[in-house]
Parts: structure tokens; C-alpha cells; sequence
């Protein structure tokens, strides 16, 4: 029984950690994100979220082949992994790899069909490949999901765009 509450008491913590790093991040304080998800790690290695955390810190920090390696990590950690497929997904899109940006944002809608910003990143993917068609839908589902998100403007824009 002891045994288990730990592991009950553990799996908290790590949340709350996880919680902190993702405060902290939003707060554009890296260092101490970075910290947070390193602390995870320290007692789970296999943490697929603290990977994902890291590939968060490390595009904040525009260093995307360590957003890719960390988020790749994550991803072979838990491949349900929502978070961690679009954090790759935008990792690869700012090294304008379109193609890998695609496959892992698609992933990510795959896993969690409601995630906004997937949706949104996707759209600017396809618009960056003139697949106008997709960019639609994306940008449409985007702004069904999240109406009054701040990216919400360019996207209306963006569609009156490719709509002629």
C-alpha cells in the first residue's frame, strides 16, 4: 500500500511540476521552465510531457534542433502525446520543413481532434504550400475552436485572402 501512495504522491507532483514549467514558460521565464521539466525528469526519465516541455523552452529560445530532438524524444516516449506531435510539428515548420510539419501537426489532431492551435499551425502550413483548400478547413476549425484567440484577426485575413 505504501508503495502505491507514493507512486500516487509522485504522479502529482509531476503535474504540478509540469503545471509550473508551462506557468513559467507563458511567463517568457525560460530558465525556470527549463528547471521544472528537468526536475521531472530527474525522477522520470520517461517523461514525455517534461520532453515536450523542453522542446517548448528550446522554440521559445529558437533553438529548433533542440526543439527537435526533445520533441522527437517525447514522442517516442508516448506517441498519444498530443502536445509533444505539435510541438514537433512547429518545431519542424520554423526550420521550414513543411512536409515533417504537416505529418507531425496532423498527428497531433489525430490524437486530440480539438486542439486549436494544431489546427492553426496546420493552416499556416498549408498556406505556406499553397494548398489552399486544406488551409481552409484548418483556419475554419481553428476559429470554431478558439473565435477570439489573438491570432483570430490574421487568420480572417488570411482567409479573405485565399477565398478571392
Amino acid at each position: 500500500m505504501k508503495f502505491f501512495l507514493s507512486l500516487f504522491f509522485l504522479f502529482f507532483v509531476q503535474v504540478d511540476l509540469y503545471q509550473q514549467g508551462r506557468a513559467q514558460l507563458d511567463a517568457k521565464k525560460y530558465d525556470e521552465a527549463e528547471a521544472a521539466f528537468r526536475q521531472i525528469l530527474g525522477t522520470n526519465p520517461s517523461s514525455s510531457e517534461a520532453y515536450e516541455g523542453l522542446a517548448r523552452v528550446a522554440v521559445a529560445r529558437k533553438d529548433y534542433d533542440l526543439a527537435l530532438q526533445n520533441a522527437t524524444k517525447a514522442v517516442e516516449l508516448d506517441d498519444k502525446n498530443s502536445e509533444a506531435h505539435y510541438t514537433l510539428g512547429v518545431a519542424h515548420a520554423y526550420r521550414q520543413d513543411f512536409k515533417n510539419a504537416a505529418a507531425s501537426l496532423q498527428r497531433a489532431l489525430a490524437v486530440n481532434p480539438g486542439h486549436g492551435y494544431a489546427h492553426y499551425h496546420l493552416g499556416l502550413v498549408q498556406y505556406r504550400q499553397k494548398r489552399y483548400d486544406q488551409t481552409i478547413i484548418h483556419f475554419e476549425k481553428f476559429l470554431q475552436l478558439m473565435p477570439n484567440a489573438p491570432e483570430a484577426p490574421q487568420v480572417r485575413s488570411i482567409l479573405k485572402t485565399v477565398r478571392g
